[in-house]
């Protein structure tokens, strides 16, 4: 009778082998304790996580469900920092934008003034240089006026008005004169004795201021030509 050889050398021949289900029972045994003991080594977490209430753990996740769509929206603190920054930056532009507002209202009326007053300016300006004309247009008439009066009277008499006079205001009685008349007066104002002079002095005449009214004369006479 064959006998199957075993892997002992040491065991004994007549010695019958082991059944071949022992180790298989074993397996099977140790791989049910194995799960059994992961089982209960997760079973804490396990239980937490689906009783949130029972978790002592805070949370930084806020999440909000969306019942229609079934999205999840997720905020964090940074986000919600940033969405606190946003709102603060819009509040600065909105004001920065209502001063804006105010300061180019401002302005806008204040160029209204500015353009109402240079109107008024140069209505002022036009009337002003209208009256100026009529002024200088009456001034030529009774210049003219006078030097005809003038002309008509003696050398003495004439001398003895227009010496009270200034000698811008002599220069234009003059230049409306004919020159012979012209001549005969100055040649009187020469030879009248000048009142802010004491007899006693030498040159005592209205002679100088003659001279100066020639030579007056004759410049007034060029601007009118040029």
């Amino acid at each position: 009778m064959n006998t199957t050889p075993t892997l002992n050398p040491f065991a004994d021949p007549d010695e019958k082998p082991a059944s071949n289900w022992m180790p298989i029972l074993a397996a099977i045994i140790l791989g049910i304790a194995t799960s059994a003991g992961v089982l209960m080594w997760r079973l804490p977490s396990i239980t937490a996580s689906s009783n949130p209430a029972s978790s002592h753990a805070p949370s930084t996740v806020k999440t909000r469900i969306t019942s229609q769509s079934k999205d999840w929206d997720f905020y964090t603190t940074e986000i919600d920092n940033l969405v606190n920054e946003l709102k603060t930056e819009r509040e600065k532009y909105q004001k920065k934008a209502k001063d804006f507002d105010a300061v180019e209202l401002r302005i806008a009326t204040e160029k209204k003034e500015l353009i109402r007053i240079r109107q008024e300016i140069e209505k002022m300006r036009a009337e002003l240089t209208e009256k100026t004309t009529e002024m200088q247009g009456a001034e030529k008439s009774n210049v003219r006026n006078l030097s005809r009066t003038y002309s008509n009277m003696k050398p003495t008499q004439a001398v003895a008005i227009i010496s009270e006079m200034t000698d811008a205001n002599i220069v234009k009685i003059l230049a409306l004169m004919k020159p012979d008349v012209q001549a005969r007066i100055l040649a009187e104002m020469a030879k009248t004795p000048d009142p802010a002079i004491s007899a006693g002095s030498g040159n005592a005449t209205l002679a100088p201021r003659a001279a100066q009214l020639s030579d007056q004369l004759r410049l007034f006479k060029q601007q009118q030509t040029n």
